[in-house]
């Protein structure tokens, strides 16, 4: 067996192409000269990092999956002026866009950098890696590769499953033909149990073992196993505590007890979050709050306050990620509203009467004037889905919770679009399908 593995420039390619749009690097591979290797703990934590480098990403932590789940479904609207995002507007998203190839590709840029040093590990002699660092390095490589996996299934159905990569395999591991859905989720499932009792990093910055089983909830819940989902939540109940103020969610370098999961970035290592959202002139206001948006919430709901100029919609915007002149805003991936609204759901479907509470715990939070609510199994789509909408606006949730919770026609159709069911998947992009040799039209989503 080899005693160490070569991590060359190439590693870290996607498994199709990378986006051109990443953000600033953590620990950027491409740089290291290609006569360094992994030869101890150091430098396995180093190829660890590239994964939640790649998570950066603009289209993946950074502003866009945000925007684009809020315009294609129901919170925001288009202010902008790029094309690819009023396809989004309008429900109507081609096979050529560029936008929702490079969130694609950026997934992809996860997973292989995830498979990369699976490989890379999994093939090293047993004494170069101590073996906490070997076991949770492994551990975190498969929670990456589930989390993105989980991104790319929810938007386009089945993808394309590799667990090899062009700078290991050659050319050949281009192509590769596409899974059904079923399998992916499987998949997905198998790298979650292979990451778990594994995962021993604390920092909330990175998949922690808390953090892999909210991905877990999550993957089981938009599978409808709804009882495994309560029994891997219910663990986290009382772990963590919501923020005394929705505000302080959003306070530039603070943190939270809500915080679970949260990529990182510096003004050394920027993003363009505050940009986006942002009007001239310190931004581009490419996406706000749709009228209708902001006149759905309760008049004693402050989570509204979020929102600048939030009574007039020709000037709302976005003010959740503010730091403009250093993009050091630190989105989150999983907090803890998200565990209790979760929670809720399970509960509810079965009748437990004890769902109330955790959704009235988070509505309390909200606005002192909320009234309580009593959640069932006859009304949990409907309150549910409507907590989740003003509890994470400008999160990426949106267009997901109405997929899963089978509100598509409904929120497509309350902006005036004739509802097409085959635009509930997002096409396949056009430059994956001609550059797989294993892909052909045939394997495009339906109706593109």
């Amino acid at each position: 067996m080899k005693k160490y593995f070569l991590l060359s420039i190439l590693t870290m390619t996607t498994l199709f192409f990378t986006s051109c749009d990443e953000e600033l690097e953590v620990k950027d591979l491409s740089q290291i000269p290609v006569d360094q290797f992994i030869i101890d703990d150091a430098s396995a934590e180093t190829a660890l990092l590239q994964g939640y480098n790649n998570m950066q990403s603009t289209n993946i932590a950074g502003p866009v999956q945000k925007m684009f789940s809020g315009i294609y479904s129901d919170n925001f609207d288009h202010t902008g002026s790029f094309p690819t995002y009023l396809e989004a507007r309008l429900n109507n998203i081609q096979p050529d866009n560029v936008t929702t190839s490079g969130y694609f590709t950026s997934n992809f840029a996860v997973i292989n950098t995830a498979t990369a040093i699976i490989r890379v590990i999994e093939g090293l002699d047993a004494d170069v890696l101590s073996s906490g660092v070997r076991s949770n390095t492994l551990a975190e490589a498969h929670a990456l590769r589930a989390f993105a996996y989980f991104q790319l299934v929810k938007i386009w159905g089945g993808v394309p499953i590799d667990e090899e990569t062009v700078s290991l395999d050659g050319i050949g591991a281009s192509h590769t033909p596409r899974a059904t859905e079923a399998a992916v989720y499987t998949y997905i499932e198998s790298e979650i149990a292979a990451a778990e009792g594994n995962i021993t990093n604390t920092s909330k910055l990175r998949f922690t073992a808390d953090a892999l089983q909210v991905l877990k909830a999550k993957v089981l819940l938009y599978q409808g196993k709804y009882p495994q989902a309560e029994s891997t939540l219910q663990p986290l109940i009382g772990k963590y505590s919501l923020a005394p103020n929705y505000e302080d969610l959003y306070v530039v370098g603070g943190d939270t007890p809500e915080s679970i999961f949260r990529i990182d970035y510096s003004p050394s290592d920027s993003n363009s979050l505050a940009f986006f959202f942002y009007p001239s002139p310190n931004g581009r206001r490419e996406v706000a709050p749709s009228a209708a948006f902001l006149a759905a919430f309760d008049a004693a709901d402050e989570r509204i306050n979020m929102i600048e100029n939030n009574t007039d919609f020709s000037t709302a915007y976005l003010n959740k990620y503010s730091d403009n002149a250093n993009g050091a805003d630190i989105p989150y991936i999983y907090r803890y509203a998200d565990v209790l609204l979760m929670y809720a759901e399970v509960l509810a479907r079965r009748d437990a009467p004890e769902a109330s509470d955790y959704i009235n715990e988070v509505r309390a939070r909200a606005g002192a004037g909320l009234a309580p609510v009593t959640l069932n199994s006859g009304n949990v789509v409907t309150l549910i889905a409507n907590e989740r909408r003003f509890e994470f606006y400008g999160e990426g949730d949106r267009w997901d919770d109405v997929k899963r919770l089978g509100l598509a026609q409904q929120v497509i159709e309350s902006k005036g679009i004739t509802y097409n069911a085959n635009r509930v998947l997002w096409p396949i992009p056009q430059s994956e399908i001609d550059a797989n040799n294993e892909l052909s039209q045939a394997d495009q989503n339906p109706g593109y």
